[in-house]
């Protein structure tokens, strides 16, 4: 439905006009799949995992304690993860206001 964000993935496709990739946090449950066309798509999983290392995003959540029963934490990491490869100096404003679309439902 599209709602919560927990099923967040960041998707990345070259801007020809900019000369760069260009990167957006997208619900996958409302992506149709043909839109990927062309683009990389990005899991949390495929950010880091405590195996191989977490990326600083997900050990920050980790170390702060960012989650309670986990179910939202997937979307918001991946939201954050796309903020910052955009805006690598985003200031507290611009990710509070990015990251309306995700829901913690505890």
């Amino acid at each position: 439905e599209g709602g919560c964000g927990a099923c967040t993935v960041v998707v990345s496709r070259w801007d020809a006009a900019s000369g760069s990739v260009r990167h957006a946090s997208v619900n996958a449950c409302l992506m149709p799949l043909l839109a990927a066309d062309g683009c990389a798509v990005t899991t949390v999983e495929g950010i880091g995992n405590a195996r191989t290392g977490m990326h600083p995003v997900q050990q920050r959540m980790t170390d702060l304690h960012g989650s309670q029963c986990g179910f939202c934490t997937p979307g918001i990491v991946m939201a954050m993860y796309g903020i910052f490869l955009n805006e690598p100096e985003a200031t507290t404003a611009h990710v509070e206001e990015n990251m309306d679309g995700n829901l913690c439902r505890c």
